[in-house]
């Protein structure tokens, strides 16, 4: 049996702290809030997924410590299937600290990530196969042999790619759908990210291989391009943005929803970038992710019905772990 949306990726407990100003060396600096959720790109956009009522599965590791047990039990809480994580005895979960500063919106932050990948021999053939779209954000061997698996059955591949590396440039010829940060975008083609340079960088992308390719530009909203040609689309400034994390991984999980719904690419932007935009109003990677109706209404009224996001916040209030 397969899912909707199946991902490849590493996950990690996310350690938020905010405050005015990210403190130079021997300075001192008020903490505004913390908050401690799972991370990583990929499980967080199937939690966008999952909330906004789509199947999803994860292949990744985890360490078997306290904090590998509830990354798998809040993932599991959120919908997302975790049958085919591999809990490696003795081994520490990654962990992200995230220090989130206010006076600018910007972020900065401290990883350790020590614990080895999926291995292609740890992945479900059949339900990849089964699935209809996977979910990378690396090139790694289980990466492409999923991609090679789901492609094979007439699934999709959807790429989120961060910071530039040339192993993804070489690798477009695998996806389907290419989604990349402005970071990416410039470190492939130059700091010009001019209208006119991003019709042309997206359509090479797309020449390479991918049926759409979109860039994400944070406050000045997105651009992309299809078979219909270039579009682009404006952020949400309605909103008090608290924090930003995770708000590209919810903005690729609430794209590939719009796919599920067989939504052209601009429109698939314009709702994943609302689904991003009311995260950023709650401390967090996942507690401010909303579901399908509450993203509705927030899209026609410009009002966010804080009900569904009060309620994962209460859950994570309970089952702090830092």
């Amino acid at each position: 049996m397969g899912f909707d949306v199946v991902g490849i990726g590493d996950l990690c407990l996310d350690f938020t702290a905010a405050t005015d100003v990210i403190p130079k060396t021997d300075m001192v600096s008020p903490l505004f809030f913390t908050a401690s959720q799972g991370g990583g790109k990929v499980p967080t956009a199937l939690v966008a997924l999952s909330r906004l009522g789509v199947s999803t599965a994860l292949f990744a590791t985890v360490g078997d410590d306290p904090a590998g047990r509830f990354c798998r039990q809040e993932l599991a809480d959120a919908g997302v299937n975790t049958d085919h994580m591999v809990v490696l005895p003795g081994e520490k979960t990654n962990l992200s600290i995230c220090l989130a500063e206010q006076s600018t919106g910007g972020r900065s932050f401290l990883g350790k990530y020590d614990l080895r990948g999926i291995l292609p021999e740890e992945l479900d053939r059949d339900v990849i196969s089964g699935s209809k779209y996977v979910h990378i954000w690396r090139v790694t061997p289980a990466a492409m042999a999923a991609a090679e698996l789901v492609r094979r059955s007439g699934g999709q591949v959807v790429y989120d790619a961060d910071r530039y590396n040339r192993e993804t440039e070489d690798h477009l010829d695998m996806t389907d759908v290419f989604i990349c940060s402005e970071f990416f975008f410039r470190g492939m083609f130059g700091d010009d990210v001019s209208e006119s340079a991003l019709r042309c960088g997206l359509e090479e992308i797309r020449c390479r291989g991918p049926r759409i390719a979109v860039v994400t530009l944070g406050s000045r909203g997105f651009a992309g391009a299809d078979s219909d040609g270039y579009f682009q689309g404006p952020a949400y400034h309605n909103i008090h943005v608290v924090d930003s994390t995770g708000a590209g991984d919810v903005f690729h999980g609430a794209f590939i929803y719009g796919l599920l719904q067989s939504w052209d690419a601009r429109r698939c932007a314009a709702f994943a970038s609302a689904v991003s935009a009311i995260k950023c109003t709650v401390p967090g990677g996942r507690a401010g992710i909303p579901d399908a109706e509450t993203t509705r209404r927030f899209m026609e009224t410009g009002q966010i019905d804080t009900a569904v996001l009060d309620e994962w916040q209460a859950y994570y209030a309970a089952h702090r772990i830092l």
